[in-house]
């Protein structure tokens, strides 16, 4: 079992294209490509997918 399934179940990230952590806030949290596009700053986030 990969980290990102687990970290998937873990948050319960069902839909979502990919994982993302905000290196600011240290958030887990999961996004979707439309989402991903329409973000201007994306240096502070790592993508775990």
């Amino acid at each position: 079992m990969s980290i990102l399934k687990k970290i998937k179940e873990l948050f319960r990230i069902v839909d979502e294209d990919f994982v993302v952590i905000d290196l600011t806030t240290k958030v887990i949290q999961s996004m979707n490509s439309k989402e991903w596009t329409r973000m201007k700053n994306k240096k502070n986030f790592m993508v775990i997918k």
